[in-house]
């Protein structure tokens, strides 16, 4: 189960989580020069990870999927604290501001390595939850 019944908890922990998020991809942002593809990448990994272990764990049928996958570590993991954390608004802000000033290989450079990076972190984060959990 992977999107929880929207409860007042489930919110609450979405909230908690994407504060937490929040924060981390507003300081990662202002103190690393590559800090939103530092972000957006975390956040690809971290939900893939979380997937993958989640996936594995049900086809392995180590337990039901109320066991493997609290309603709770739904809101604030994957919902909001990888969903605050990873932000393709910013990346798209950005490159339509390069692009707009006449920058556009740079525009079209910052979304592919975002991009390539994100599919790259997800993928590896699946992975590994697969393995983590088998």
């Amino acid at each position: 189960m992977m999107m929880p019944e929207l409860t007042v908890s489930v919110i609450a922990a979405g909230a908690v989580g994407g504060a937490i998020g929040a924060i981390a991809r507003f300081l990662l942002d202002r103190y690393l020069r590559a800090g939103i593809l530092l972000a957006n990448t975390i956040g690809c990994l971290s939900l893939g990870l979380l997937v993958g272990l989640v996936s594995a764990l049900a086809a392995s049928g180590a337990a039901d999927d109320q066991a493997q996958w609290q309603p709770f570590a739904v809101g604030l993991l994957a919902l909001g604290l990888t969903g605050a954390l990873s932000t393709f608004a910013t990346v798209a802000l950005r490159a339509a501001l390069k692009w707009t000033a006449g920058a556009r290989w740079k525009a079209v450079g910052m979304w592919s390595i975002h991009v390539v990076c994100g599919v790259a972190a997800a993928v590896a984060g699946l992975v590994l939850g697969w393995q983590l959990a088998v």
